[in-house]
This record gives C-alpha cells, structure tokens and sequence, in this order.
C-alpha cells in the first residue's frame, strides 16, 4: 500500500479524528487574572478561583479546525461566590472558543469579594485563551 493510499483508507481517517479530538484533553484553555475596577471605600479583598478542576475545555471543533484566541468574558460574581451572569466583552473571533468560553465560566466558583468585612457581589473581566493548536497529520497521534 502507499502513503497516499494508506491515508485515505478510511480507518487512517478514523484514527486521525480520534487523535485530534484526544488532543484537545491535553491541551487546556488558560485562565488571565481577574480584572476588576477601582474599589470602593475600604479594604477589599479580590474574589479567589476556589474550583479544584479548571471547568474550561477547547472545543473539539476549534481543535480540528486549527483555530486558537482569546475571549474576555465579563463576569458577575456573586456574594455567594457563584457565577450568575457571563457576556462576551471582547470576542476572539470564533464564535465556537467564545461560546464554549460563556458556557464554562458558569461552573466557576470563587470565595467571594470582599469590601472590609463585608462580603460583597462583584463584576469582573476573565481573559481565557485557547493555545493554537499544532497541526495534527493522519496517523500522526497528536501534535507536533
């Protein structure tokens, strides 16, 4: 059999999809620190990422797709800690790395803000990036 008739047999095709979408297990969107605006009167103290797992995955079809950024979301934390609300503030011109970037950050959950004793609700913006992906070939198992 040839190269180039060995990469079209379609269990070559099969196993290049595999070992693309198994990539994307090793590879993991990176988070950006917090950025908040100036506080208010007193001491306050920044919310901390308190999630023991990152909940944010690279989308398989931006991995397949050779496509890499970074989505700003804009956050609302809560004084629970939680995350309420999540919009796009800068995109990172995929539709699918900002989408899946929107519907992770909803299982983030941080020890909340706080303003001198208080504990208090605040908005925040989250730069996470998605590493561009090395170029994966057919049988290759995995990025070079």
């Amino acid at each position: 059999m040839t190269e180039r008739s060995r990469l079209d047999h379609p269990t070559m095709w099969l196993l290049a999809v595999l070992s693309a979408a198994g990539c994307t297990d090793t590879v993991r969107p990176v988070l950006g620190g917090l950025k908040i605006g100036p506080a208010a009167d007193g001491p306050f103290v920044l919310p901390v990422l308190a999630n023991e797992e990152m909940p944010f995955r690279y989308p398989a079809d931006a991995w397949q797709r050779g496509v890499g950024g970074e989505t700003v979301l804009r956050i609302h934390i809560a004084s629970s800690g939680v995350v309420d609300s999540v919009a796009v503030a800068e995109s990172s011109g995929d539709r699918t790395l900002d989408s899946a970037a929107v519907a992770d950050a909803h299982s983030l959950h941080y020890r909340p803000a706080q303003r001198g004793d208080e504990i208090v609700a605040v908005w925040a913006y989250l730069p996470v990036r998605y590493p561009m992906p090395a170029p994966v070939e057919p049988g290759d198992g995995g990025p070079r």
